[in-house]
């Protein structure tokens, strides 16, 4: 009996001790290993979550300068056509453009550029229903449609510059909104066929725009942290004054190649080295009208500075402008690429 209860009293021993617990060093243990797993974890995802987040950024930016660039190239490329044999003259939102391309440079700054040419269609021409119009000699234009020249209700303007077909370039002396005609600016009169044969059904019509491009840090959504690529189409038909084109674009920079002598469509060789380089390209030429190509230069920005880049990054120099002074963290994109204008005017 004595050895019974011996037995029966080890086993309570051991189902107690059994339910002891940890001691207060294994569970400091386990803390302090739990604390170093989680340490790690949030290491882990945070290292992941700020490269992830940088790498949202930079794609982000090269995603605007791409934009940019194609927006820009287009226009460049366009620049001159449709516009009449120069020297000329054309009055365009309060100023005064005479060249295709009107350049303002800036050492210290982004630069600007304003390109003159056709860029918006504002319809075709229809048949003249016995109305004297569309043929050789007429001053009146029937078209399909003038709302382009009338927003708002009210006759802009900004649009009395147009081309028929990009081959004839005409100013008009007014529009009637009722009956889609277009007056011209005596003694204008149409070209076209001979024999009172109007011109084709379904010509374009187009309006001659004067585009200009800068880096602006006012427009809503943009700010010093956030420059913006801004256009102003001085004829209003993309918008009245700025537009915002493309976010955290920082700077444009510009050269121009010139065909100035001899004047034959081909870009002059500056150093007369046979060969085409960084030399033939003028950041501030003298005459604007001789410019045949456009090296464009435009860099973007992340949106947020890299958290680890505060010692790494800074704007670069592009052009004649200078590098920045300081570090900034902001990782950046540039593309750059040389435009030819398609429709440069052999005449002086």
């Amino acid at each position: 009996m004595e050895h019974m209860m011996t037995n029966l009293n080890y086993k309570a021993w051991a189902i107690a001790m059994d339910q002891r617990g940890f001691s207060l060093t294994e569970l400091l243990v386990a803390m302090f290993m739990a604390a170093l797993v989680g340490m790690a974890g949030y290491v882990v995802f945070s290292t992941s979550n700020r490269s992830y987040m940088t790498q949202g950024d930079v794609s982000e930016a090269q995603q605007n300068v791409r934009v940019a660039m194609d927006r820009l190239a287009s226009d460049i490329r366009t620049a001159g056509f449709g516009l009449p044999n120069p020297p000329f003259s054309l009055a365009i939102g309060g100023q005064n453009w005479t060249a295709p391309v009107t350049v303002t440079n800036n050492a210290a700054g982004p630069d600007t550029i304003t390109l003159l040419g056709i860029g918006f269609q504002a319809g075709t021409l229809v048949a003249p229903g016995g109305v004297p119009c569309n043929r050789k000699g007429d001053s009146i234009i029937c078209m399909n449609s003038v709302a382009s020249f009338f927003p708002g209700g009210m006759f802009n303007a900004n649009t009395i510059f147009i081309n028929v077909g990009g081959a004839q370039f005409i100013q008009l002396a007014g529009a009637t909104l009722a009956t889609n005609q277009l007056n011209l600016n005596p003694p204008n009169t149409l070209e076209g066929p001979a024999n009172g044969i109007p011109i084709p059904a379904g010509t374009p019509v187009y309006i001659i725009q004067a585009v200009q491009y800068t880096i602006n840090t006012a427009l809503p959504g943009c700010s010093v942290l956030n420059p913006c690529l801004a256009s102003n189409d001085f004829t209003g038909l993309r918008g009245v004054g700025l537009q915002v084109l493309t976010e955290n674009i920082e700077d444009i920079q510009f050269a121009y190649g010139l065909d100035a002598t001899p004047r034959d469509g081909v870009l002059d060789d500056a150093n007369l080295d046979g060969a085409y380089t960084a030399a033939d390209f003028l950041n501030a030429p003298a005459g604007s009208s001789d410019i045949i190509a456009v090296r464009a230069n435009i860099l973007s920005r992340t949106r947020n500075p890299d958290p680890n880049g505060a010692n790494l990054f800074t704007r670069p120099a592009l052009e004649d402008r200078p590098a920045a002074a300081v570090q900034d963290g902001f990782r950046r994109r540039l593309l750059t690429k040389v435009i030819t204008l398609r429709n440069f005017r052999l005449e002086p």
